[in-house]
């Protein structure tokens, strides 16, 4: 019972403050004036990452060293093939102009990067301190490159008053709600790994499968509704650029404070096996959204059988 407990209790803060950190800091953003693809590729999608990092954090700090790469690694196949899938099957997705060949590189990359720093079989202090120059460096480009807010229509920005009425308008107010998420987040986190760490000893199964299917997803919610509710208001870059974007800090942002916090212990298993499954994914969805220009519902369709079938091969 108390596995359960911690499980959806950790579950439902991790969404939560997901859901209210995203929202108060999109609406921060908006006030300054950047293109929803820079929100999608940064804010929302560093936001909707809160989870999985406080989640490696806490498992780092008690020796759960395969819940922390199963987390990351585990989360960006939910991202790729899950939450992507499910938004693409809501809406296709017309991936934006110079996207993939800018930003969907830069994924493609930061996997290679992260999976070399893995092969010796730790993430060391040093690999850790490459991460997170590698993250600065991306969100450098990132918001160079994209410096201009998109023309907004009439209905936009009625769309953007209206929610500014429900949520609040003053500054004060956008902080104060982000604080409470970050504890939510914190405390959900806690609860969390404490549930799922206890199912892994009931089931026998391995941390590492745990971590790379209940926490992957769990702390994924936070992307699944942003993503699917970007789909549903037409808004290809944020939804895609919320997934690629998650992706990257997942790698280069969890992977490389979680590695200065202690060094990270890498099991074999996730070089043979996930870390493939990650980078195929990752480079099939570039090379589709290069070619075709977007996301259509028999791709979506197809990555959801995949991460049906990935999932089934883990038990």
């Amino acid at each position: 019972m108390m596995i359960a407990i911690n499980l959806l209790a950790g579950l439902g803060l991790l969404f939560l403050g997901g859901h209210y950190l995203v929202q108060h800091a999109v609406l921060l953003a908006g006030k300054l004036g950047v293109t929803p693809l820079v929100i999608g590729m940064t804010i929302v999608a560093f936001g909707t990452s809160a989870p999985e990092l406080v989640v490696s954090l806490g498992a780092i700090l008690t020796a759960h060293d395969d819940i922390v790469i199963g987390n990351i690694v585990g989360g960006n196949i939910v991202n790729i093939l899950l939450v992507l899938s499910l938004s693409v099957l809501i809406f296709p997705i017309v991936v934006p102009r110079n996207f993939t060949r800018r930003e969907g590189v830069s994924v493609i990359a930061a996997t290679l990067l992260f999976m070399a720093l893995c092969l010796d079989g730790t993430v060391s202090f040093l690999d850790g301190l490459i991460l997170l120059v590698g993250l600065g460096s991306f969100i450098a480009a990132t918001v160079l490159l994209f410096p201009n807010a998109e023309r907004q229509t009439p209905e936009d920005q009625e769309s953007d008053r209206h929610e500014e009425v429900v949520v609040g308008t003053g500054i004060r107010r956008h902080i104060l709600w982000i604080v409470g998420a970050l504890a939510a987040l914190a405390i959900g986190s806690q609860l969390f790994v404490d549930g799922a760490v206890d199912l892994s000893r009931l089931l026998g199964v391995s941390e590492a499968v745990i971590g790379l299917t209940v926490v992957a997803v769990g702390t994924a919610a936070p992307e699944i509704v942003t993503a699917t509710i970007a789909a549903w208001r037409r808004q290809s870059g944020v939804a895609i650029g919320n997934v690629l974007g998650s992706n990257m800090f997942n790698m280069l942002g969890i992977g490389g404070i979680t590695a200065l916090v202690s060094p990270i212990a890498v099991h074999p298993h996730f070089l043979r096996i996930d870390f493939v499954v990650l980078l195929a994914a990752t480079i099939g969805v570039v090379v589709i959204g290069y070619g075709a220009r977007s996301l259509g519902r028999v791709t979506g369709g197809l990555m959801l059988a995949a991460y049906a079938g990935y999932t089934a091969s883990l038990f």
